[in-house]
C-alpha cells in the first residue's frame, strides 16, 4: 500500500480542504454507448512555470465507474471555448515536438468500468477522439460539455493475484478513500489499476451528450453526508 500512504501523506500536506472543496451539485454526465451516467465530480489543479493541469473525475462505487476530464494548457488562464480531445500518444509527441503557443490546450476524456468485483476485471475506454466546450470558467468554477470517442480495453487481475488474493485489502481500502471523497488522488489516473495485465482484446466507447459543473468556492460536506 505505498501509494497509498504516499497519497495520504499528500492529503495532510495540502489540506483535504484546499484541493477538495466542492459544492454538493458538482457533477459530470453523459451517456455512455447510450446508457445514462452521472456522478458527483471533484477537482484537483497543478500549476507552474506557465504550464496548468486541471482535472475533473466523477467517481460511482461498487461497481466502479469513472469518467476523467484532464485538461492541459499553457497559459495565464484558460477561457471558454471549443477544444479538440486527443490521445495520450498526441499529447507527448505534441508537447515534447512541436513548438508550444501560449494558448495551447489538451484534453483528454476516459472512462473505466469494473466489470468484476474487488477489481478483478476492467473496461476501460482511453482518450481517442471528439471535443469539449468550455462554456464558463472563473476562478473557482467550471461548466460545459463534451462528446468523446474511446478506445476499448480490457483488464484482467493476473494469475497470480487472483489465486492469493493479493491487492485485495488495497481495493478496499481504495474504495474506502473513494466514498470518502479522496477518489482523485488514490486512483492517481484513469487506467492504474493494480495487479491487473491489459488484454490484447480492444472494442470502442462512445460517450454522448457530455455536461459537467464544478464549482471549488464552497467547503467539502462532511464524511458523514456521503
Amino acid at each position: 500500500m505505498k501509494k497509498l500512504n504516499l497519497l495520504l501523506m499528500v492529503l495532510m500536506v495540502f489540506g483535504m480542504g484546499q484541493m477538495f472543496a466542492q459544492k454538493e451539485e458538482n457533477f459530470i454526465s453523459c451517456s455512455v454507448d447510450g446508457k445514462e451516467y452521472k456522478a458527483e465530480a471533484k477537482r484537483l489543479r497543478i500549476g507552474g512555470f506557465g504550464f496548468d493541469y486541471l482535472t475533473l473525475a466523477a467517481f460511482q462505487l461498487n461497481p466502479d465507474v469513472q469518467v476523467w476530464i484532464r485538461i492541459f494548457y499553457f497559459k495565464d488562464e484558460l477561457k471558454p471555448g471549443t477544444y479538440n480531445i486527443v490521445s495520450e500518444e498526441e499529447l507527448t509527441y505534441d508537447t515534447r515536438k512541436k513548438k508550444i503557443e501560449n494558448d495551447s490546450v489538451w484534453v483528454l476524456v476516459d472512462y473505466t468500468e469494473e466489470t468484476k468485483k474487488l477489481g478483478y476485471g476492467y473496461h476501460d475506454g482511453e482518450s481517442m477522439t471528439g471535443s469539449l466546450t468550455i462554456e464558463e470558467v472563473t476562478d473557482n468554477s467550471i461548466k460545459g460539455t463534451f462528446e468523446a470517442n474511446l478506445k476499448g480495453v480490457y483488464y484482467k487481475k493476473r494469475n497470480v493475484a487472483a489465486v492469493t488474493g493479493s491487492g485485495i485489502r488495497g481495493n478496499i481500502e481504495q474504495k474506502m478513500f473513494t466514498k470518502a471523497g479522496a477518489g482523485i488522488l488514490v486512483n492517481g489516473g484513469p487506467h492504474e489499476h493494480d495487479n491487473t495485465k491489459k488484454l490484447k482484446e480492444t472494442d470502442s466507447i462512445v460517450l454522448t451528450n457530455g455536461s459537467f459543473f464544478v464549482d471549488w468556492s464552497k467547503p467539502e460536506k462532511t464524511t458523514d453526508n456521503e
